[in-house]
């Protein structure tokens, strides 16, 4: 009979045990509700951050390319071929001795070939 005593009198301070400690139990728990919320922030954070870093490096790149680009028309800038080339296709201006063809739209060309 003592031996069945002890059992139940082990099995009442477990429950004692649990009940007296509900806050602790409940501190534990929402402290892991906590946590779990914080890393999934967190995962959220770093993957908008991996998004940014992408999109910052295409902008790097297109940057990089544009200044390059630019670096070369400045140093062509010394060179007639390079001049010439820029009026003819800026500012459509022929050298002398060329023929310039220019086109009319599609719209004139009609209207005058009606009369």
């Amino acid at each position: 009979m003592l031996r069945g005593q002890k059992k139940k009198r082990y099995w009442l301070d477990w429950e004692n045990l649990v009940v007296r400690s509900w806050w602790v139990i409940l501190f534990f728990l929402l402290g892991a509700i906590g946590y779990n919320q914080a890393i999934k922030k967190k995962n959220m954070d770093i993957a908008s951050l991996e998004y940014r870093i992408h999109e910052v490096e295409k902008a790097k790149e297109s940057a990089l390319l544009e200044q390059e680009d630019l670096l070369l028309k400045i140093r062509s800038e010394n060179d007639p071929e390079w001049i010439e080339l820029v009026l003819m296709r800026e500012l459509g201006v022929v050298p002398e001795g060329s023929l310039k063809v220019h086109f009319a739209p599609k719209k004139k060309m009609m209207l005058s070939a009606e009369r």
